[in-house]
């Protein structure tokens, strides 16, 4: 654990193409989706859907937008926390920051002989009614995060794989701000 915490401490950038899947009791394939996804440290994110529709999340501090069709919508109130919660768990997610926070989840850390594998439990209540768990899988050589499962209180499982991961390369400034364009 204290290896995976000095990587996650470590990062400072972070990008990378994603590959998500949902397999939801509904339907008979899985869903696929696939993106690119952007962070800077301590609070900027650009999560970017390229396939099967265009749509962008991007974080910039406290301020949150989402890009749909070209329209750009600042998210506030309700909609604004609900959608920082889903930040909080990307980007918990993509650093491995999340590991570490005792007080939103219970996690038992062990190695699978391929990965450092986490499973966490949420504790708060807002938490377990979107999950019943998250899995991460961290590669062991690098300590960088290769995949994550989120299994939904209603049994429904994402599992996003991040694919050609560039750490600490500089970003464009230009994908978290205001003016922000689908590419």
């Amino acid at each position: 654990m204290a290896s995976l915490t000095e990587t996650a401490t470590s990062m400072q950038t972070m990008q990378c193409r994603f590959v998500q899947s949902k397999t939801m009791a509904m339907l008979v394939e899985p869903s696929v989706s696939e993106g690119r996804m952007y962070f800077a440290s301590p609070d900027r994110l650009r999560w970017e859907y390229v396939s099967p529709y265009p749509f962008a999340l991007v974080v910039n501090g406290e301020r949150i937008v989402k890009v749909t069709d070209g329209k750009v919508e600042v998210l506030e109130g309700n909609s604004g926390r609900m959608y920082q919660s889903i930040v909080s768990m990307i980007m918990g997610s993509a650093s491995g920051k999340n590991l570490f926070d005792t007080s939103t989840f219970d996690v038992i850390l062990y190695d699978d002989n391929t990965f450092w594998k986490a499973e966490m439990t949420p504790k708060r209540r807002d938490m377990k009614r979107m999950f019943s768990q998250l899995v991460f899988h961290f590669d062991k050589k690098t300590q960088i995060i290769d995949h994550v499962e989120f299994i939904g209180s209603d049994g429904d499982v994402t599992l996003i794989r991040f694919e050609e991961m560039r750490v600490n390369e500089a970003i464009g400034e230009n994908l978290f701000n205001d003016q922000i364009k689908q590419r």
